[in-house]
């Protein structure tokens, strides 16, 4: 028998409170159709999809290829507009991108090549606003916090890829954003840089309090990183299912291989395949 642990299907028009606590929602995703148009016909991409996430908490998104994953953080970053539905933070609809949300992308090149790490996070504060003095202060902080501290004069050739994401993210949280949105952030690096940084990620989180709304095609990296799981559906998407996960334990017990099967379920029956192995430091 599969171990204790709070879910709820929320299939089509299900509950978008699922696993959350009394606290006011921060973000709330309300029946969100998000398409474009094709020559002829509206293609749907994501058909309707509703979760609420508290403050300091991390949510991670989900789902087999395709389904509308990273179109969805768009949506929420103010990149896109929903056809159908609301995005709201702080009860505020996100009709463009703004300082509450920063985003953290997959790609390695996401960096300015003729910045310094130092100049690559000084920059976006800057142009915020920020003077230069607090500017420099708080690039020095947040890349100290990434554990950058000692390579703030390198250029972004001269990182590897784990580092160039340290920075991104260094760059992002010095914005001092409610919101931190990251699609697969840690998707291009190998297994061991990969679990390194999503333990760091968790030591950062403890220590900003940020809120977190996570994009991965990895289960583990899903359970490891995350509070919540938004399974979504295939495209046109909707949530298939969220599950709590804060209590499943370390990799090695019962109940994480009990829930991280019963992901891999619900992944396989959307035709997704899903086989791989997981590495932990």
């Amino acid at each position: 028998m599969m171990p204790s642990m709070r879910t709820d299907a929320v299939q089509g028009t299900g509950d978008p409170l699922a696993g959350r606590s009394a606290q006011p929602a921060l973000l709330s995703v309300d029946h969100v159709q998000l398409g474009y148009w094709g020559r002829r016909d509206f293609n749907v991409a994501v058909a309707d999809v509703s979760f609420e996430v508290e403050p300091r908490e991390k949510i991670v998104l989900i789902g087999p290829s395709g389904c509308g994953k990273s179109t969805l953080l768009k949506a929420i970053a103010g990149y896109i507009a929903p056809s159908a539905g609301s995005i709201r933070v702080s009860g505020r609809d996100t009709l463009k991108p703004g300082p509450d949300r920063a985003v953290v992308f997959q790609e390695f090149d996401q960096l300015f090549p003729w910045r310094t790490v130092l100049g690559n996070v000084v920059y976006p504060l800057r142009v915020n606003g920020a003077g230069r003095a607090d500017a420099d202060v708080r690039a020095r902080e947040h890349l100290e916090l990434t554990g950058l501290g000692g390579a703030l004069d390198r250029f972004p050739h001269q990182l590897s890829g784990g580092m160039k994401q340290r920075v991104a993210i260094a760059r992002a949280l010095a914005l001092k954003p409610a919101i931190l949105l990251m699609d697969e952030p840690f998707g291009s690096l190998d297994a061991l840089t990969r679990a390194r940084l999503q333990r760091e990620l968790n030591d950062i989180v403890a220590r900003t309090q940020v809120t977190v709304v996570f994009v991965t095609h990895s289960i583990d990296e899903a359970l490891v990183v995350g509070d919540r799981v938004v399974v979504l559906a295939n495209a046109p998407s909707s949530v298939q299912e969220i599950v709590d996960v804060r209590e499943v334990g370390p990799p090695d017990s019962t109940q994480y291989s009990e829930v991280r099967r019963h992901l891999r379920r619900l992944l396989a029956a959307e035709g997704e395949e899903v086989d791989e192995d997981a590495v932990f430091i």
